[in-house]
């Protein structure tokens, strides 16, 4: 696959994520993926490995964000195998807040699939918003 594929793909999949379409997301990743969050936010931070997790971790999507998580690609970048998107990531929280941050987002390729993501994130304000 070329770049620009990996870039439509990784959009695709962020998008697919947000919308709590899971299936549609799994399929763009290798079964062996990894998704590392730094930070220190207990069942949010850390290394997430495989499908499974990844699903786990984003099936809390829903519960967090009622009405869903709108995301806004503001730029994408790719060289070959990675695509790195800055986007920001909008929504009314189950606690009545609104969130909104910045994030991005590495996505690593490897034979068509997504085989590494790594998030980057305020996580400070995360914890602010999300779970206070």
């Amino acid at each position: 696959m070329g770049a620009e594929e990996n870039k439509r793909i990784a959009i695709e999949t962020w998008s697919a994520m947000g919308k709590g379409q899971l299936d549609a997301a799994m399929a763009n990743m290798s079964d062996n993926v990894s998704w590392l969050v730094p930070g220190t936010i207990p069942g949010v931070s850390g290394v997430k490995r495989g499908k499974e997790e990844i699903r786990k971790f984003m099936s809390g999507i829903g519960q967090v964000f009622p009405e869903g998580l709108q995301s806004e690609v503001r730029k994408s970048y790719v060289d070959g195998d990675t695509v790195i998107l800055e986007l920001v990531n909008r929504g009314k929280v189950a606690n009545g807040k609104f969130y909104e941050n910045d994030y991005c987002f590495v996505f690593e390729f490897e034979a068509g699939k997504i085989r590494r993501i790594r998030e980057y994130v305020d996580t400070q304000k995360a914890k602010e918003i999300l779970f206070s």
